[in-house]
């Protein structure tokens, strides 16, 4: 099927194929007819292939259909929830587009000075494109008026009805004229799903199943971490609870499934990478905790059930979709667990834009993160003082103390001259976990005897998150000075 079967116009349709829209897809083949025939419609999905020219072909095929040249206020409006996707929409409007084809467009969003967009409600526009909020305000200073489209397509019904920005849509359907299709974009909601069917009542539906439908439908949730080290506490800590579940984690290097796999078995947890076993132990029943890095290019075959741990968090969400191509359409009960240190923060936001949601997020109690900002801020460690004080002399005249710097600097000193002795807990929590994999590479402290942690282990995990936490003093014996003297050899000079 090509376009020129929907119905559009020839030169129009013939401009659509240059533009790279070969073929319609199955969203195309099902929503063009429809608007081409004055259908209101809701379609079930937030993110089908071709959604954009899914709405945006029929409305620029009506407008070179219906020419009307004298008119005030815009005759379509492209409402949707982010300011990111009028770029993308504009954008696709343009490659629509062919020489000597052209229509009137105009946008509002927010941070735009308000004068020149009450101006351009009132110019003769074919399509203009808004996101909710700043048109709202407009709509509340009685500076917008709807009763003359002809058409409204709402590009996330879902996402706007989150936002509280409902009572706009509310305002626009009332007032455009009853003969106006509305085609609404929404996601299955338990309060948006019926309220999409009260607005738009007696109207068609489409339901287009897409990989991002489908990890909506997955549950997942998120635990941050500060580094390797509290990943590493988080991932053994899941697994005692899993009991021996066979278990799939995923990775974005092989290096680090190999590290990860040696620090497991440290816990008392058998797992290895599929890197290093041969094709035939590739899978759960030879392997009860199979790792599995990215760089490989290797997916385990899944019944959709078992339990999925990203330690590591990918750059680009096709990977973290490919991670999951055999539990997509599968109906879960238990989340699909995602680990984010500080570095994967950005990777964490791409995948909830993606999906135009937030992922929700847990905490296991003694093992929460110092840092619970999404954004990845780093807490301000610098140290405090009353303006126009110099740090380099302390009162009377004294020259204050340094303490050990975190790169191996000599030691305070006290009054006495000897070194003063350090505590396993101040130095650690000025310098942060030890080693590039923190103090947990080995994990052996962990799992002693009865569980207890052993006596000589300075480094209890979840510790440092206790209000009652006390540093353990390092066992440190009675130093002697011992001061030894050198004769010098003197030539007499006869």
């Amino acid at each position: 099927m090509s376009f020129i079967d929907l119905g559009l116009q020839g030169a129009f349709a013939d401009h659509i194929d240059a533009a790279g829209y070969e073929t319609p897809t199955e969203l195309q083949q099902q929503l063009i007819p429809l608007m081409a025939q004055r259908k209101s419609a809701i379609v079930w999905t937030q993110s089908a292939a071709g959604k954009t020219g899914a709405f945006l072909i029929p409305a620029i095929n009506y407008i070179f259909n219906h020419p009307l040249p004298e008119h005030q206020g815009a005759r379509i409006l492209v409402l949707t929830s982010r300011r990111d996707r009028v770029n993308q929409i504009t954008y696709t409007i343009k490659r629509l587009l062919g020489e000597g084809q052209q229509i009137r467009t105009g946008f509002i969003v927010s941070g735009r000075p308000y004068q020149p967009q009450m101006r351009l409600l009132r110019r003769p526009l074919d399509l203009m494109i808004a996101t909710p909020g700043r048109l709202n305000d407009l709509v509340d200073n009685n500076k917008a008026d709807f009763s003359n489209i002809e058409l409204l397509i709402i590009d996330d019904l879902t996402a706007i009805h989150k936002k509280g920005l409902h009572s706009l849509v509310n305002r626009i359907i009332e007032q455009k004229p009853a003969h106006a299709p509305v085609i609404a974009f929404v996601r299955h909601d338990d309060e948006v799903t019926p309220y999409a069917r009260s607005i738009i009542p007696n109207c068609e539906e489409i339901t287009i199943e897409d990989e991002k439908s489908q990890l909506l439908r997955l549950p997942q949730l998120v635990h941050q971490a500060d580094d390797y080290t509290h990943k590493l506490a988080l991932i053994d800590y899941i697994l005692d609870g899993l009991k021996g579940k066979p278990t799939v984690i995923f990775t974005v290097s092989s290096k680090t499934a190999k590290t990860l796999a040696d620090n497991l078995a440290n816990h008392g947890h058998t797992a290895d990478s599929t890197h290093l076993l041969p094709d035939e132990e590739r899978n759960l029943e030879a392997c009860p905790i199979l790792i599995v890095p990215d760089q490989e290019d290797f997916i385990p075959e899944l019944s959709g059930h078992e339990p999925v741990i990203h330690f590591e968090l990918p750059e680009k969400t096709d990977t973290y979709l490919n991670r999951l191509q055999s539990v997509l359409g599968t109906e879960r009960q238990e989340p699909v667990i995602l680990l984010a240190g500080p570095s994967e923060r950005d990777c964490l936001k791409k995948l909830e834009e993606f999906q135009g949601e937030a992922i929700n997020q847990r905490t296991i109690p003694g093992l929460e993160p110092k840092q619970t900002s999404r954004g990845g801020a780093k807490p301000n460690t610098r140290s405090t003082r009353k303006p126009g004080a110099n740090p380099r002399h302390a009162p009377n005249g004294e020259k204050p103390n340094r303490p050990q710097n975190s790169r191996g600097g000599k030691p305070a000193n006290n009054n006495n001259g000897t070194a003063a002795p350090r505590t396993a807990g101040t130095d650690d929590k000025q310098r942060g976990r030890k080693g590039p994999y923190g103090r947990l590479n080995g994990g052996a402290q962990r799992k002693q005897g009865s569980g207890q942690q052993a006596a000589d282990a300075g480094y209890e995990i979840g510790s440092w998150e206790k209000q009652d936490y006390v540093p353990k003093q390092a066992a440190t014996a009675d130093k002697k000075v011992v001061i030894r003297y050198k004769e010098k050899r003197r030539n007499l000079v006869k």
